[in-house]
């Protein structure tokens, strides 16, 4: 057993690869690490059998499969889109993240483990939230982030190093200690995924998530076939884009940037193609959803 291994309390306890050091930014990043073959074929294969056409991928051509792409956003009948399969790898997310990626009970994860991976460059793996990030590097607010981080963080080091097993010290890291998982799903629950995920109602670090999922796809496969990948991300849209009207009307949701505009659209049965005064990039600022009150200290 090597000494890195052999230091530590419990034989089955190692070092976590580091995810940041000091001066890097802890920020989202995305890899595919399978997807289906030929996807929109594949896709378009099976939809064909609603059809009584018993196809295979290689007898789709291109206009065929750009077709279903077309026709699934005005479809119902998803089945077909659960024949292609993605399987993605995140790192530099935090655990506040991954706590509500894997409410998502259709997908499949591997996560890194906290009770056998130690977490000794903690201190730098802590992600910042852009209301804090945003700050000037004096801000009390800031010190008071950064100071508790370096606390909290040399306190699970000792720990450790007195011997105290991972699993126990963990305890005491961050919510928002980055981490790594694996995550598989297939297309189908992706896009519904999405479509909560882009919603301004979505925590920020989800958008940052997102936009890495989609350079991702877009970078995967042959090049001459990537015209699958572009139509595939197109599917991604915010929850109202996709049904046509705002999904969070309850007394516990958030205000949204785009809701009042959304629902005036929806009164009049005009549908998403025609929503010219909205951005559908607005639902991704950080901001999108909150209504920062003004604090004012009196003496």
């Amino acid at each position: 057993m090597d000494k890195q291994v052999s230091r530590y309390a419990d034989e089955a306890m190692f070092r976590a690869v580091p995810l940041a050091y000091e001066g890097d930014e802890v920020r989202p990043r995305v890899a595919v690490v399978s997807m289906t073959e030929d996807p929109l074929r594949v896709a378009a294969a099976v939809n064909a059998m609603y059809k009584g056409q018993p196809l295979v991928p290689g007898m789709i051509d291109k206009a065929t499969a750009l077709a279903f792409a077309k026709d699934a956003q005005r479809s119902k009948i998803k089945a077909p889109l659960e024949w292609i399969q993605v399987a993605l790898l995140f790192e530099g997310v935090s655990r506040a993240f991954t706590h509500q990626l894997v409410r998502q009970r259709t997908a499949t994860y591997a996560q890194e483990s906290l009770r056998f991976a130690v977490k000794d460059n903690a201190r730098y793996e802590v992600v910042m939230p852009p209301s804090i990030a945003g700050l000037p590097g004096d801000s009390p607010a800031r010190a008071i982030w950064e100071q508790a981080v370096a606390k909290v963080t040399w306190s699970y080091n000792a720990l450790v190093e007195h011997g105290i097993p991972a699993e126990d010290a963990r305890g005491l890291l961050p919510t928002n200690i980055a981490t790594r998982v694996h995550y598989r799903t297939n297309l189908r629950d992706l896009i519904e995924h999405s479509g909560l995920r882009l919603c301004s109602q979505a925590q920020h670090e989800w958008k940052q998530v997102w936009i890495e999922i989609v350079r991702a796809i877009l970078a995967y496969g042959p090049e001459h076939e990537r015209w699958q990948q572009r139509e595939i991300v197109k599917l991604f849209r915010p929850i109202c884009y996709q049904t046509g009207k705002c999904e969070f009307m309850g007394a516990a949701d958030r205000w949204c940037v785009i809701r009042d505009r959304v629902e005036a659209h929806h009164r009049k049965g005009e549908p998403p193609e025609e929503w010219h005064d909205i951005n559908p990039h607005e639902p991704l600022h950080p901001e999108a959803a909150r209504r920062m009150a003004l604090c004012i200290r009196t003496a």
